[in-house]
């Protein structure tokens, strides 16, 4: 269950992720896991003004979940505050199963799956319909920032929103970036570097290689945090949350929400 606590306004400069390994995981994976934390920690330089949350402890495991080749494993916010305005993510868990996680460490892969599933965490799909920046089934993700670099960034100009997955079944629509269902095809929007869409690291396919967009780090300013890009106005209305766990599965397999 998430809970929800109200706590007192004040402002913090940085963010700083916890983990908590909790068994599971080798020393590799778990140096891997750290260079997540890292990377999520140096894109996003803090919060917004009013907020004063260090940053998520994340409860990281790896178990035995349904062998090789299935379900990688498993990762959301458990918790949250609501903080100068925003609902952030205050605690998650991240779960990967033993019996892929040697596979997904050979092929390069894993640092990919630990990014994508540490960022549902932080709130990427989870708290967007709470904090204004998307309606669900409207396929529409709105927020001021990621938009601003979509345009830009993907060849867009006259986009008017960030598209968002509706194919996939439950666990994947609503809460990734949209490529074609399957993830097999390219979507024919690419960035700068010629880089389709469908390898942006947020979307719900695993495919290789991967990339982090501007937009993917912007869309974190729609929801609260600061980053190295510019800053956007607070959103002004709220909706419905429904707590959400994703799973992840093989290379074009579908990443579950």
């Amino acid at each position: 269950m998430l809970i929800f606590a109200l706590v007192a306004k004040s402002s913090r400069a940085d963010i700083v992720i916890t983990l908590n390994v909790t068994g599971g995981l080798t020393a590799s994976q778990q140096t891997v896991l750290t260079n997540a934390k890292s990377f999520w920690e140096t894109t996003l330089t803090g919060y917004k003004p009013g907020i004063s949350l260090t940053g998520p402890t994340i409860t990281a495991s790896g178990a035995a979940i349904d062998g090789a080749g299935g379900i990688l494993g498993s990762a959301g916010p458990t918790g949250a505050v609501f903080q100068g305005g925003y609902f952030l993510s205050s605690a998650g868990q991240m779960q990967f199963d033993t019996a892929d996680l040697t596979i997904l460490e050979t092929s390069g892969q894993l640092q990919s799956v630990f990014l994508h599933e540490m960022a549902h965490v932080l709130g990427f799909g989870t708290l967007w319909t709470l904090n204004g920046a998307y309606v669900d089934g409207s396929g529409q993700f709105t927020g001021a920032s990621a938009l601003a670099h979509y345009k830009t960034e993907f060849n867009q100009p006259s986009a008017t929103f960030v598209p968002v997955e509706l194919g996939g079944g439950a666990n994947t629509e609503n809460s990734h970036w949209n490529e074609v269902d399957g993830g097999t095809a390219n979507t024919g929007i690419v960035d700068g570097q010629n880089r389709d869409f469908k390898l942006e690291l947020m979307t719900g396919w695993l495919n290789s290689p991967t990339f982090v967009s501007n937009t993917t780090k912007a869309s974190f300013e729609d929801i609260g945090f600061t980053s190295n890009l510019s800053v956007v106005p607070e959103p002004s209305s709220f909706a419905l949350f429904a707590v959400s766990v994703f799973a992840v599965r093989r290379l074009r397999s579908r990443i579950q929400a």
